[in-house]
């Protein structure tokens, strides 16, 4: 449909195709509803509340400079000024979520090892944020809407790192230990994914020049696995990414290189090449949107301002954008609210959180999934501490965890707790009447309820209680039938929860128990699970309750009940693979079995809980695997 057929009458005499989907852009003319509507249906049409993509341009220049500059990814033209750092910096690293800009390290008067944010949606200065682990000079960072990663950098006169920090965006503080690179290095570019973080080039304190990608997952911790080669041996280039092709462009190989090569983030393999940029240069930054990539400044002969851009999807050479402000700026680091690694947002009417797990090690980082939908679990911010072998439970508007293991296989009696409006790290709640492991959780609106649990030597019968809005220490509710640990399972309605199966220390129980979740006292025996097992996962919608997997020896076996009744389970029908140690969380009508040890650590599967039948896929974990990790939800069957 052209538009040059749109008579637009008194405005102008042709209508002007809209200039894109963002509240900012123009669609000059007068329009038919039919005519708003072609351009709506290809996402093109102007939309209130759908800010355009921003691209920031931060420190660098000749000499240091405190420069943030300021475009538009989706337009072309030359920046404009967004604020100041907090002070004259270069060589310094660059990340961000949709909502905040991260700028860390560099050198001001010193090597520094400050970290620094501004709200990309209100142009400002910087403020402090925190620090990094050391100083580091040229490191480089990436991250997802989530979690900021930085990596490598020097630390002292030709001496570099290898060590990688990482920083929850949304919530200020120092950086983290995260894992390490395979080298000591610095002035490498990162480029990222929603769960993968890719590292490329780089140098050693030698000065030797790298050929090396290497990827972390970002929802984890750990070290750098190898993913592949860049065509060159490369340092001061820059990285930028769409949600699946990652692109590193330009650099010192050993002189200014003028090539672009690109990745498919998700699989492992050598970059290939995309095309040039407009120019050959080094130590340049890059941003992007979903779909243009972003490169400004860098060194030439001196310092240039140049900005040119390239579509991620496609290959060719770069075009020319516009230009930075008026400094010419080289060693400068870059970042965007329209990141690739921006996740969904979690929907209010039914998410699951996963907090902690650990199979190989122990996990700091919660997860999660809409679990109206079908796909991968995407990250959701980090813990105040690791934890594993613990259990969750939770309002509509709070979730909570407690018990467990710490990193050290310490017990522990905290509970930590998550709003679910808001991603970002959990927070103490208070603590357990006793520090314990493998124990059972559930809840309804108010109450959240743990039951049983390893204790030095011994398993322990106790049940404790939590009134959910107000944080603090639980309180003695009553007893089990017997001690009881690797319980884990726990489902409710909105007046009767029900444990199942674990360990009374040497024999596994079938056993099912009851309490009323609004008044305190011991449980009462409900029936039996159809196979005695520890580690099963539970979870319900109001009426029925289900429990799945479990045993050391990994079972598929998905079990029911009706919970305001008593009597034995009846088979449901099985899990897509046999596991133990996975967890359960539900909205009022579908069951989520996730993680687990054993086999497919990483499954996720689900079931419409009124029904029977076999579990189907869901997705997989953010984490390659994820074991005894705490569950929780907003939308369960106790709410």
């Amino acid at each position: 449909m052209a538009t040059s057929s749109w008579n637009a009458g008194i405005i102008r005499p042709v209508a002007v195709a809209p200039a894109g989907p963002y509240q900012d852009g123009a669609a000059p003319g007068v329009w038919t509803l039919d005519q708003a509507t072609f351009w709506i249906q290809q996402g093109l049409w102007p939309t209130a509340g759908n800010a355009a993509p921003v691209g920031l341009f931060g420190g660098g220049g000749t000499l240091a400079s405190n420069i943030i500059d300021k475009i538009v990814i989706t337009t072309v033209g030359n920046a404009v000024d967004f604020g100041d750092l907090l002070t004259a910096t270069d060589q310094l690293s660059s990340c961000s979520s949709s909502v905040r800009g991260i700028w860390a390290g560099g050198e001001d008067a010193s090597r520094s090892n400050v970290i620094q944010y501004v709200t990309i949606a209100t142009a400002g200065n910087a403020s402090d944020f925190g620090d990094l682990s050391s100083v580091k000079v040229a490191p480089t960072a990436l991250s997802n809407s989530v979690r900021g990663v930085i990596a490598g950098g020097e630390t002292g006169v030709s001496t570099f790192t290898n060590v990688i920090d990482y920083i929850t965006i949304a919530s200020t503080g120092n950086a983290t230990d995260f894992g390490d690179l395979s080298a000591q290095l610095n002035a490498l570019a990162g480029c990222s994914s929603d769960t993968r973080g890719v590292f490329a080039g780089g140098r050693t304190s030698g000065g030797t020049r790298q050929t090396g990608i290497t990827y972390i997952t970002i929802a984890s911790t750990g070290n750098t696995t190898t993913f592949g080669t860049l065509s060159t041996a490369t340092s001061w280039l820059a990285g930028c990414s769409s949600s699946t092709r990652g692109l590193f462009g330009g650099g010192e190989a050993p002189s200014n290189t003028n090539v672009i090569e690109y990745i498919t983030i998700g699989t492992t393999g050598n970059a290939t090449d995309f095309g040039d940029l407009t120019q050959a240069r080094s130590r340049l930054a890059a941003c992007a949107s979903s779909t243009r990539g972003v490169f400004g400044g860098g060194f030439v002969t001196g310092p240039v301002t140049t900005i040119d851009y390239v579509t991620i999807a496609s290959t060719g050479n770069a075009t020319e954008f516009g230009n930075l402000t008026g400094v010419q700026r080289a060693e400068l680091a870059a970042c965007s609210n329209a990141t690739a690694a921006v996740q969904p947002t979690p929907t209010s009417s039914a998410m699951a959180v996963f907090m902690g797990g650990a199979v190989s090690s122990t996990q700091a980082s919660s997860q999660y999934i809409n679990i109206a939908t079908t796909g991968n679990a995407y990250m959701w911010g980090d813990l105040t501490g690791a934890r594993y072998q613990w259990s969750g439970c939770g309002s509509s508007t709070v979730g909570l965890a407690g018990g467990g293991y710490d990193a050290s296989s310490t017990r522990s009696s905290n509970i930590q707790y998550i709003t679910y409006a808001t991603q970002g790290t959990s927070v103490s709640f208070g603590n357990l009447t006793q520090a314990r492991q493998a124990l059972g959780a559930l809840s309804n609106s108010t109450r959240g309820v743990w039951a049983g649990g390893g204790i030095t030597g011994n398993a322990s019968n106790v049940i404790d209680y939590v009134t959910i809005a107000s944080a603090g220490n639980a309180t003695d509710f009553g007893d089990l039938l017997s001690i009881v640990y690797q319980i884990v399972g726990g489902c409710a309605s909105t007046t009767r929860g029900v444990f199942g199966g674990g360990s009374n220390t040497s024999v596994a129980l079938n056993v099912l128990q009851y309490i009323t979740i609004a008044s305190a006292g011991n449980a009462t025996d409900f029936g039996d699970l159809t196979v005695a097992r520890q580690w099963p996962a539970g979870l319900s919608s109001s009426t029925r309750g289900v429990f799945g997997g479990g045993t050391e020896t990994s079972s598929n076996v998905i079990d029911y009940f009706t919970i305001a009744s008593t009597g034995n389970a009846s088979d449901f029908g099985d899990l897509t693979v046999a596991r133990t140690g996975l967890v359960g969380a539900s909205s009022a009508t579908r069951g989520i079995f996730a993680g687990g040890n054993g086999n497919g650590q990483n499954v996720i599967d689900y079931i419409t809980i009124d029904t029977t039948g076999n579990a189907t896929d869901f997705g997989d974990l953010a984490s390659a695997y994820l074991g005894n990790a705490a569950a929780c939800s907003n939308a369960h069957g106790g709410l």
